[in-house]
């Protein structure tokens, strides 16, 4: 599933995908919301998960649930 991320309000669309891999798009964020996006999904995935950036633009985010 990709995630297209404009503000970080925006990250409440993943609750409803925990149990998935998605995708995050981050081309349309300012670079202050795109590292709090970043710092965030770095907390989530990192007891059991992991983050993985494909390009400038896009992470993928792996969760072990």
């Amino acid at each position: 599933m990709k995630v297209v991320i404009e503000k970080y309000e925006d990250m409440e669309q993943l609750k409803n995908h925990l149990e998935n891999d998605w995708i995050v798009n981050l081309e349309k964020c300012d670079i202050k919301t795109r590292r709090r996006v970043i710092d965030f999904l770095s907390g989530f995935a990192f007891l059991n998960g992991s983050l993985k950036k494909l390009n400038k633009d896009e992470y993928e985010v792996t969760l072990q649930i």
